[in-house]
């Protein structure tokens, strides 16, 4: 909960830093780039996270690798990352920063989990049909959950469609309970 705070609290600062130069979408674009190439695994991300790399090279490696290809502000952020010891947290302030993006271009983001993979055909009409219901562009994030027996069951913010079969089940069994004869 620590680490997601944090992330949130950074990425509202990049953004409200980008939204003042009105970079706001490229800066997710070198953002999400930067998170690519910086990625714990990476050679620069190994770089970066070694304590036998001194402070100032690893700053001058960012500066030069990044000079010309990302937007100055998101270089300044990653070095402030650097220096405040948070790049570790990288992914997470992209994502916090992604939905901030998301949420001022009035896109809501859908999370479906169903208990085996759906299809491309019923992923677009699940989609479209959302869309149409919200009113609002819908960023669809799929998830495989075998305890749902069967159907999906999909969130939106704080709103849950549920259709999977464990529900349903649940559903009537309540009913027969309930019954009595």
């Amino acid at each position: 909960m620590k680490d997601a705070s944090i992330a949130g609290r950074y990425a509202r600062a990049l953004y409200i830093a980008t939204e003042r130069r009105s970079e706001t979408v490229r800066a997710l674009a070198d953002l999400q780039a930067m998170q690519a190439t910086l990625g714990s695994g990476t050679r620069v991300g190994t770089l970066l996270a070694s304590p036998l790399v001194l402070m100032s090279d690893k700053r001058k490696v960012l500066r030069d690798v990044f000079k010309e290809r990302a937007l100055p502000i998101v270089v300044v952020f990653i070095d402030l990352l650097i220096r405040k010891k948070r790049l570790v947290q990288l992914a997470g302030i992209v994502h916090q920063f992604e939905a901030l993006v998301e949420k001022q271009q009035g896109v809501r983001r859908a999370q479906v989990s169903s208990a085996v993979p759906l299809t491309d055909a019923e992923l677009k009409r699940l989609h479209a049909e959302l869309e149409r219901k919200t009113g609002m562009k819908i960023k669809l994030g799929v998830s495989i959950e075998p305890s749902l027996l069967g159907g999906a069951l999909v969130r939106i913010g704080d709103r849950v469609i549920d259709r999977s079969v464990k529900s349903l089940l649940e559903t009537i069994e309540q009913r027969l309970y309930e019954t009595s004869v």
